[in-house]
């Protein structure tokens, strides 16, 4: 497992290295086993961390982003879509703005055909300002 780092260094890096042509499998990357998705504050951002990791396939696509809580539903921020290695994280991350406490979570979705699936983070308070 390649530990993920949480700053703007990795995060430029990840940004530029981790989109590589490939294919998707769903039968060798089953997300409830191989699916990683996590929401972390670092300052004043929001990172929402993901991947696949010990997968069949050295490539796999998906969508990865972080989600504000709003009153009846999550709202969509920096939404990433690419197409990245296993076991090497991708990263987006979301600048908190303004002086109350908001919701957040990460949310990974994939698929092929019809085998489409979606996994979100726990969700974090975060202050901000």
């Amino acid at each position: 497992m390649k530990r993920i780092l949480g700053t703007a260094a990795a995060v430029a890096i990840a940004a530029t290295t981790l989109i590589l042509p490939g294919t998707a499998s769903a039968a060798t990357c089953d997300p409830d086993k191989h699916v990683r998705i996590n929401v972390q504050k670092r300052g004043n951002f929001v990172d929402a961390v993901g991947g696949f990791f010990n997968c069949d396939q050295a490539t796999t696509s998906f969508t990865i982003m972080v989600q504000e809580k709003t009153t009846l539903s999550w709202k969509d921020h920096v939404v990433r879509s690419g197409v990245w290695k296993t076991n090497v994280g991708a990263i987006t991350t979301y600048t908190c703005n303004g002086t109350k406490s908001k919701k957040y979570r990460a949310l990974i979705k994939s698929g092929i055909g019809t085998h489409a699936w979606v996994k979100t983070s726990g969700s974090i308070t975060v202050p901000c300002g």
